[in-house]
């Protein structure tokens, strides 16, 4: 669910070599944002390239914006270009025990972000499983999960990380079987609420239970502990 070009490639082999080091492109962002930055980093010059990264791998490039949370989002910017890599590092943890769940080989190219999510989205979270604007057209990118930390109270972060999860493991959009069979595995395996049996698919759209914050926007603001 992600997309840009590239040129073609004239040999299979020198496309699986080529599409091996996108991989390893993709994945060292994601290792880049859970990094402090240089002491002379610019925040505002820094949390744009990480606006921008996000809009590449993002299901819909419009759904990550600041307009509703400060116009002008300028102290918005200052306060992810200076802190982004601390709440990245916090939801990579908890991916990183969620993933333990299942056979590491499994699900290894995994990643995850904080994101600003607009309102007209609809969502806390979303999983991008698909080629990448970022990576070129036909390029694979590692299965990632974008949550709006703001939305979600910190004690809850693994609930919502999880629920992406399954999407990403279930592969298939909605909250049917496949999603029902994720989720039910990883409240098992990680103490998190059960879904019982009998729940369809809009109820599971809201599971696990996460308590929203009143004023998500304070988050990205910094005027909010996680």
């Amino acid at each position: 669910m992600v997309s840009d070009s590239q040129n073609e490639r004239e040999s299979s082999q020198q496309c699986s070599h080529d599409a091996s080091g996108f991989d390893q492109q993709a994945q060292r962002q994601a290792t880049y944002w859970q990094q402090a930055p240089a002491s002379d980093a610019d925040p505002v010059v820094r949390a744009t390239q990480y606006l921008g990264m996000l809009r590449d791998l993002s299901v819909e490039p419009r759904w990550i914006a600041l307009a509703h949370i400060a116009d002008p989002p300028g102290d918005a910017l200052v306060w992810i270009g200076q802190h982004i890599h601390r709440v990245n590092q916090q939801l990579n943890a908890i991916l990183s025990d969620l993933l333990g769940c299942f056979e590491p080989v499994l699900y290894s190219d995994m990643q995850i972000f904080a994101a600003p999510i607009a309102p007209q989205a609809r969502v806390d979270g979303f999983c991008c499983d698909g080629p990448s604007r970022a990576l070129g057209e036909n390029r694979s990118a590692p299965i990632t999960l974008m949550v709006d930390a703001g939305r979600i109270v910190p004690a809850d972060w693994p609930g919502l990380v999880a629920h992406e999860l399954a999407h990403g493991i279930a592969r298939i959009p909605g909250h049917g079987v496949e999603f029902s069979r994720a989720i039910a595995h990883l409240c098992l395996a990680q103490d998190l609420p059960m879904p019982s049996p009998q729940l369809d698919a809009e109820a599971l759209c809201y599971w696990p239970p996460c308590r929203h914050n009143p004023q998500p926007e304070l988050f990205w603001l910094g005027r909010s502990a996680f």
